[in-house]
This record gives C-alpha cells, sequence and structure tokens, in this order.
C-alpha cells in the first residue's frame, strides 16, 4: 500500500452541516463525484440517505458516532431528532 493512497479521501469543499429538530434536516446535495459520505451527529439521531429522515424508521445514529455509508451521486443526507436537538456533520468522500 503506498502512502498516497486515495481510497475515501475527503473532497476539498465537500463538507455541510444542518442543524435537526423533530423536524428533520437536510443537506443540500453532495458534490457528484462523491461515492460515499462520512457522518457525525450531534445527539442520538435518525438519519437516511436522499430523502427525509423520519423518526423511528431510518437508521439510527448515536450521537458523535463516525459512520460512511455509500451513497449515489449528488445525494443529500437528512437526520432527525430522537430525543434533543442537533448538528448533522457530512463531508463529501470518493
Amino acid at each position: 500500500m503506498t502512502p498516497n493512497n486515495t481510497i475515501f479521501a475527503p473532497m476539498p469543499g465537500g463538507a455541510v452541516k444542518v442543524t435537526y429538530t423533530g423536524t428533520a434536516g437536510t443537506t443540500a446535495a453532495l458534490s457528484a463525484s462523491a461515492t460515499a459520505v462520512y457522518i457525525v451527529t450531534t445527539t442520538d439521531a435518525f438519519v437516511r440517505i436522499n430523502a427525509t429522515a423520519v423518526a423511528d424508521q431510518d437508521m439510527y445514529v448515536p450521537a458523535l458516532t463516525p459512520i460512511v455509508l455509500s451513497c449515489p451521486k449528488s445525494a443529500t443526507v437528512s437526520a432527525v431528532q430522537v430525543s434533543a436537538n442537533g448538528v448533522l456533520y457530512a463531508a463529501a468522500i470518493s
């Protein structure tokens, strides 16, 4: 393995953040060349790719737990609170 391996490399300018409450917060579309997204939420949340997150139906993400998910091109990421408002950080990666 070479030290300049670029698998899952962050994309410059590809990070976004959005707040969520009992109403889902959804990011703008990520880069069209992104193949995955790195996400972190500041509170426990339910997260969904390319649609509005729905409490108790989408993927549960514990607070401050980094997760990498594959995503389609120009995907959006949405989060809704479990019990407290928070911030979703999403970074496009390739």
